[in-house]
């Protein structure tokens, strides 16, 4: 008997502490179910707003690409270049390099820039001013006639 007492005693004593835990819940759940409904309603439009159809331009398709020689870049420089004028092939490898940027897989050297002009002076595009040494560079300049 007096286990059947203490066993009413416990339930009566669960009974008031699960009908607080109900009153609690119940307002925590009003409050998430308000601030969800706002939420709710912030996140539709905003959704409609990010489900709108964006007219982009449509990119310019891009040329193919074609093998640029450095050295045909050379020449264009040296064609651009005043007739008359000097230069050395450091000052043609950076004029190619600025113009040509964008054509160039990689930046060209004074090296690279020497050869070509080396070439161009075989063919006659140009005239030597100063013949180069190991530790100093040639001097060319452009012909009146260079194309």
């Amino acid at each position: 008997m007096r286990l059947h007492q203490e066993r009413e005693a416990h339930h009566a004593a669960q009974e008031a502490f699960h009908r607080e835990q109900r009153t609690l819940h119940a307002t925590e759940y009003e409050t998430v179910a308000r601030h969800y409904e706002g939420f709710k309603a912030s996140a539709g439009s905003a959704a409609e707003i990010a489900a709108r159809p964006i007219a982009l331009a449509e990119p310019a398709p891009e040329a193919p690409t074609k093998k640029v020689l450095p050295s045909r870049l050379v020449a264009r420089a040296v064609a651009a270049m005043p007739a008359g004028e000097s230069f050395t092939p450091t000052r043609i490898a950076g004029e190619v390099n600025r113009r040509y940027r964008d054509e160039l897989r990689q930046l060209i050297d004074s090296r690279l820039a020497s050869t070509a002009l080396r070439r161009l002076l075989a063919e006659g595009r140009l005239r030597l001013i100063q013949k180069g040494t190991a530790h100093r560079e040639a001097v060319y300049a452009a012909t009146a006639s260079t194309p």
